[in-house]
């Protein structure tokens, strides 16, 4: 992607994303597509199993991107999110800029986790654990 002369980038900047266009085009972006998928079926997988657990959304990772938005019943989606954190499990907690959403969904907000090239399968299983941590703190 060209700038133009003008354009107030630094040069660092300029160079920093032409290394990340050509590392993504190197991967492929289609391998990309397939591993955040597989990543996402994983995850989905192991989410319907989870007591009190609503997955909002398509539940087929062929019709979703690399994102999940789920409840814990009796849970508030910032309180996931914290003590997520602090089994070293990073997720948004909150209305992600879509209260219209959220309340069409009966929902105060949504924890969302998302996927991408570096995920590893090893994260989605620690991230899954991770809410049985998450239902002992407050259920």
């Amino acid at each position: 992607m060209p700038l133009n002369a003008g354009d107030d980038v630094a040069a660092e900047d300029r160079i920093g994303l032409a290394a990340a266009i050509a590392y993504l085009e190197r991967v492929g972006m289609g391998a990309i597509r397939e591993h955040e998928q597989a990543l996402t079926a994983l995850a989905l997988e192991a989410l319907r199993r989870e007591p009190g657990m609503t997955l909002h959304g398509p539940l087929n990772a062929a019709d979703k991107g690399g994102v999940i938005a789920f409840n814990l019943d009796g849970i508030h989606a910032h309180d996931v999110a914290q003590a997520l954190d602090q089994e070293g499990i990073a997720v948004r907690g909150g209305h992600h800029c879509a209260m219209p959403l959220m309340r069409r969904l009966g929902v105060p907000g949504t924890a969302r986790a998302s996927f991408y090239l570096y995920t590893t399968e090893a994260e989605i299983e620690t991230f899954v654990a991770s809410l049985a941590h998450v239902r002992r703190l407050f259920l």
